[in-house]
């Protein structure tokens, strides 16, 4: 409790100082959706030699909010759904590979640094990002060699009273509320009547594990899941939004003409 308060303390700071780098700016409001690939690292030294990890594709989609001033300075953020995966391989006497997909609600706030250009602007935005993990699924595929075979079990993620089931894997020291960076750039393009288009590449370096060492398991058939690691994320988005109060003016211009 008292890290998760440190965190929220921490971001209402950033978000406090923010505010005051572009009071009196122009606001806007808009959508974003786009794709990621994420890629776990393992905190245990044994489980970096012994299992390798690839990318796994997800998405993500939500709403953007950002305060711009007039010079080039901007506080942007994000209120977004977005599901992460991994793919985990084991390279030790029992052939063994885990995949999963997870939900998250993610609220990323980034300083914005725009640079204007004669058709376009550019900008690099660097910032906290806040994450709360929702549930998931995913499978294990054991190779069985008294039956010389894969076998695959499915299952969902469960955070309440262990369920004594392979269809659950139970998690009993999970860190739900998570903390990453996020730094990137991209690209917009100013439309008509107040309305921007915005390419967004984005890194996000996860801080906070997932939940402890080998707190995981299936108990019916003694599989046990590693979630002491951090989540790091490429994404790649597309961003659509307007000057709320030039869209209100251009609005009220319209309504006097046609009175």
């Amino acid at each position: 409790m008292k890290t998760t308060n440190k965190r929220l303390s921490f971001l209402t700071l950033i978000l406090f100082a923010g505010c005051i780098t572009v009071g009196n700016g122009q606001t806007f409001f808009g959508a974003k959706g786009g794709v990621n690939a994420t890629n776990l690292s393992y905190n245990n030294s044994v489980y970096k030699e012994f299992y390798d990890t690839e990318f796994d594709l997800g998405f993500s989609g939500g709403f953007v909010f950002l305060i711009e001033n007039k010079e080039k300075y901007g506080l942007y953020a994000e209120f977004l759904y977005a599901t992460k995966g991994k793919k985990v391989e084991s390279q030790t006497n029992d052939y063994e590979t885990n995949e999963a997909s997870y939900q998250f609600i993610e609220v990323p706030i980034m300083f914005r640094v725009r640079f204007k250009q004669p058709k376009y602007s550019w900008f690099v935005q660097l910032g906290p990002e806040l994450n709360y993990w929702l549930g998931g699924n995913g499978k294990f595929e054991v190779y069985e060699p008294d039956r010389d075979e894969l076998i695959t079990y499915e299952y969902k993620v469960n955070f309440g009273e262990p369920e004594n089931s392979f269809d659950y894997m139970n998690i009993d020291e999970v860190n739900r509320l998570q903390l990453g960076l996020g730094f990137g750039g991209g690209v917009i393009f100013e439309l008509k009547n107040a309305n921007f288009l915005s390419l967004d590449l984005r890194f996000t370096y996860g801080h906070s594990f997932m939940g402890g060492y080998e707190s995981g398991s299936i108990p019916n058939i003694g599989l046990v899941d590693n979630f002491e690691y951090t989540n790091n994320v490429l994404s790649v988005s597309t961003v659509y939004y307007f000057n709320i109060m030039e869209r209100v003016r251009l609005s009220k211009n319209k309504y006097r003409k046609r009175r």
